[in-house]
């Protein structure tokens, strides 16, 4: 009905279970997201272990195959597509075969796609095409992340601040490293000790000298942050943020988001919505 750049031929989420995928090739994409599991994946005679959230871009007659046999089953969300638009096949002629996407967005888009295409509403297969083509262009655009980059921007700043013994200030920089990659994900104090080689009260004695608050308010903040802009700049809904961002429930995000904001996520997200003019 449409003409749009891309055509996707196949969504799908898979399972492998003790299976090996023979190496082969197509005339056509197909694009592997890690969503959890092991295994290992071979593309353009290179093996790689999976790790959750890795996409794997296979392009058109490159060799590629699967192999998962281990305790823990491999699951994807796969895509198979084919691209009309020549500029936009030598764009994606940049892309690695593997890529460590920075999107903590990347797998909701794909789950919305992959519920797309097995309900069939009126213009599915436009609105499958069409968010295919946002991944694929956020893909080529991925190490250029704002969010991403605002963080790191917010990991130097906070870096400039630290003052304490050389060895400590070592140890410290090694924990919010880590906190600023993992934000997204659970983390715990006793994973937060074991970066930084020192005992819990230590720990906290750390997070309370450099930023006035314990390691867990440290990232909670964090997290609030980063849920302020996807309100701002984003269309998921609040429980979507809340789990992108890492809360464990929407509740608990509610509170703390309140306790540092002075208002809900809900009033927070009118507020900004009701004045934001973009003119492109």
């Amino acid at each position: 009905m449409f003409s749009l750049p891309v055509e996707v031929m196949w969504v799908s989420k898979c399972k492998y279970d003790n299976i090996i995928l023979d190496k082969h090739t197509h005339k056509f994409y197909h694009m592997f997201f890690i969503r959890n599991g092991e295994g290992s994946i071979f593309v353009d005679g290179k093996d790689y272990t999976v790790s959750k959230n890795d996409v794997y871009f296979c392009h058109p007659e490159i060799v590629h195959g699967l192999m998962a046999q281990s305790a823990s089953p491999l699951n994807t969300i796969e895509v198979k597509f084919t691209v009309i638009d020549t500029e936009l096949s030598k764009l994606l002629e940049t892309l690695q075969h593997k890529i460590e996407c920075k999107y903590q967005s990347f797998p909701f888009r794909l789950e919305e796609l992959v519920m797309e295409a097995l309900h069939k509403p009126r213009f599915y297969k436009e609105i499958v095409n069409t968010g295919f083509t946002r991944i694929l262009f956020e893909l080529v655009r991925n190490d250029e992340n704002f969010f991403t980059n605002h963080i790191n921007e917010i990991s130097e700043t906070v870096k400039g601040t630290i003052k304490d013994k050389e060895g400590n200030c070592f140890n410290l920089l090694k924990i919010i490293d880590y906190i600023n990659e993992n934000y997204h994900e659970k983390i715990t104090l006793k994973k937060l000790s074991d970066i930084g080689a020192v005992s819990l009260a230590h720990l906290n004695k750390l997070f309370r000298k450099n930023f006035n608050v314990s390691p867990m308010q440290y990232i909670n903040n964090l997290r609030i942050l980063k849920a302020k802009e996807l309100m701002m700049y984003s269309d998921f809904n609040i429980t979507q943020i809340s789990e992108l961002v890492g809360f464990q429930s929407i509740h608990y995000f509610s509170r703390c988001f309140k306790e540092k904001e002075k208002v809900t996520p809900n009033e927070f997200r009118k507020d900004v919505k009701d004045n934001i003019y973009i003119y492109l």
